[in-house]
Order: structure tokens, then sequence, then C-alpha cells
């Protein structure tokens, strides 16, 4: 795990840190993810002349998981795949084990914002292995400006923020103590409370739904 300002620095640090430590020349991404992916990716396709690859998006809303295996079986290159795990408009889910799968076949990288999911599904990322993922206090609650990147380990990815040698020399600063504490706090009340808000939210769904029907 490590802190960052929030969502957007950590997949900020993760695709470049990608391209630039781990060797990876393509990317495959869809065009509903988050600006903090999608400028990144413009922005790297640019200064490294990397390939870029956007995966179909099905009516539905969820990722051609057919196409992401053509885009994976036609390259040759080093891949990371950055396809977010609840979109934040229209909140398809993608699947995680499905897309893990895809990347350990064709030997690539995954990287998943999990910004909309954190604290709202129990995840476990020793089942689920995803490679990197991005998260925000702020989504589940916590303070604003606290986030964090996982990288699983071994990664060998190097920082973005050169200083001190704060989170094990990944990100150099001084950690926010009060903010990353109130990041635990709010996740381990999310947590306990995951049953109860999605009973929640699917009676104001189906509360909502009846009612337009009604009227």
């Amino acid at each position: 795990i490590i802190f960052t300002s929030g969502g957007t620095e950590a997949d900020n640090l993760i695709i470049n840190s990608a391209v630039r430590d781990l060797e990876v020349r393509h990317i495959i991404t869809s065009p509903i993810e988050h600006h903090a992916v999608l400028h990144v990716v413009e922005h790297l396709q640019l200064a490294y002349d990397i390939k870029i690859s956007m995966v179909a998006i099905k009516d539905c809303g969820s990722v051609d998981l057919s196409h992401l295996e053509e885009l994976l079986a036609s390259n040759s290159e080093k891949t990371l795949i950055s396809l977010m795990h609840i979109n934040n408009e229209i909140g398809n889910m993608l699947d995680l084990n499905a897309v893990c799968a895809l990347a350990k076949k064709y030997s690539a990288l995954f990287h998943s914002d999990m910004v909309q999911s954190v604290g709202h599904f129990d995840l476990n990322l020793s089942e689920v292995p995803v490679d990197f993922i991005a998260a925000a206090a702020h989504k589940f609650h916590g303070p604003k400006g606290v986030g964090f990147a996982y990288l699983r380990k071994n990664s060998k990815i190097r920082p973005l923020i050169f200083g001190g040698g704060q989170e094990r020399g990944s990100r150099a600063g001084t950690e926010p103590v009060h903010n990353i504490a109130g990041m635990e706090e709010a996740l381990i009340l999310a947590q306990s409370n995951l049953v109860a808000e999605r009973k929640h939210i699917e009676n104001i769904k189906w509360y909502f739904k009846e009612q337009l029907e009604a009227h």
C-alpha cells in the first residue's frame, strides 16, 4: 500500500510507472474510463510513443471481454490493461476475475481504478489477482485529499514524487497521518456496514423504479 493524495495520483503513479519502469509498450483501456486514466494514457502515448487500444463497450455499458482477448492475442508487446471496476457515471461492473484470467493467459499486467468500489464491495485481493488498484477515501465517507495505490509485491515501481524516503521510498513527502487514520476508520466502518448499505441502496433503487412506472 502506498498512501497518496487520492485516486488520481494513485492512477498516475501506477500507469506512468508501468511504462517507465516495467517496460509496458501497449495499454488497453476503454473510452468510458475516468480522466485520471485517459489523460495519463494520452500523455504517455505522446511522450513514449506507446500503442493505445480501446476495448469495445457493449450497448449495456459493459466491457466486451471477447474484444479484450482479441486485442491481447494480436499484440506481442508488454501490455497493461487499465479498466475500472465500477464506472462512476453509468455504474456498470467489470468482471474482475475474467479480466485477471485473460491478463494471466497473455502475460499482461492489470490495473483497475477501484475508486467507486473500495468500501462498497467485499474485495479480497488475495483471491482476485489484480496487479494494481487505486482508491480514494472520500468515496467511502473518509477525508478528502487522501487515497492509496495497491501494488502487488515485487512490482518494481519507482516514485513520481522525489524527496524524502517516505512510503518506503515510493512517494516522498510527509504523510498526512490524520487523513490516513481517518481513511482507515472510514474503511473499517464501511466494511462493517456493507450489507446494510447495499440493502438501503437497493430499496431506494426499487422505490425509484416503481414510482417511475406508476407516474
